[in-house]
């Protein structure tokens, strides 16, 4: 399919403000879709040679996946988390990572595979909720997804995470009123929900309204990162739409927009939501 330069820009600008704003927490202390660290993680200089538990080992197995997905070592930190799961079958968050890995690898049906096995053995767990939501969130299954960040919320009201996905989830149904509601629980100022609204009209392609809350949020709070790089972002794309149609503005963004950061929480490959 030949994509206009105009429908271009703004997707290349939907997918430069993903990257950016969620790599800062969308704007504010609810962070990006899914959990930065396992608490085992200090485990892996914490432990002693004495001898350690099933769950123990797993914990070692879970803390060294995810330093090695931060390394970017894919196939060790799947073994790793499949060493877990034979060590200690009921380790939700490796179902969680083996779910998120195989997203990343483009294998849906064993990514749900995962994220159902997760669910079920860890039903009130928020963190756990939470991912399952995002999953839904990056498919675009907003009825999903809100009812993944309810529940979560439901079993922690302070979760952050789930506040701000839960944020970006009614934005994007288009309430917009309830959505600054979430983003103020997840720990956002009036500025950063703003940027928060602005990133999901980015996303959706309506560059001119994104563009003009970015510019509010800028001259507002002149500290915000998201406001900034959303607004000069959005001045690239829209540029690119007068550009003849051999023009491609991916230069423009990659000038106006910091190289991109994994938009779900570390660590984990960069893929940014539809």
């Amino acid at each position: 399919m030949i994509m206009r330069p105009g429908a271009r820009a703004g997707r290349i600008l939907g997918l430069a403000l993903v990257a950016a704003a969620l790599a800062m927490g969308a704007g504010c202390r609810g962070g990006a879709g899914r959990r930065v660290e396992h608490e085992s993680a200090s485990l892996l200089n914490g432990l002693g040679p004495s001898k350690v538990s099933r769950r123990q080992a797993a914990d070692v197995e879970v803390a060294l996946g995810r330093s090695q997905e931060e390394s970017g070592d894919l196939a060790g930190a799947e073994a790793a988390y499949r060493d877990a799961l034979k060590k200690d079958p009921r380790r939700a968050d490796a179902e969680v990572r083996l779910a998120v890995l195989a997203e990343e690898r483009g294998e849906r049906k064993q990514a749900d595979e995962h994220f159902d096995r997760a669910v079920k053995l860890a039903p009130n767990d928020p963190d756990v909720l939470c991912d399952r939501g995002y999953s839904y969130y990056l498919q675009r299954r907003w009825a999903d997804a809100e009812g993944c960040f309810r529940k979560a919320i439901k079993k922690d009201s302070r979760h952050a995470r789930s506040h701000n996905n839960l944020g970006l989830v009614l934005a994007r149904q288009g309430e917009r009123e309830a959505a600054l509601v979430e983003f103020a629980k997840a720990g956002c100022d009036r500025a950063d929900a703003q940027s928060n609204l602005a990133l999901v009209l980015a996303m959706e392609g309506r560059l001119e309204d994104a563009r003009a809350i970015y510019a509010e949020v800028a001259a507002a709070k002149p500290a915000s990162a998201a406001a900034r790089e959303g607004l000069r972002a959005a001045d690239a794309a829209l540029a690119a739409r007068s550009a003849p149609p051999d023009f491609l503005p991916g230069e423009a963004l990659a000038a106006a927009v910091p190289a991109p950061i994994p938009a779900r929480s570390r660590p984990r490959a960069a893929r940014t939501p539809p």
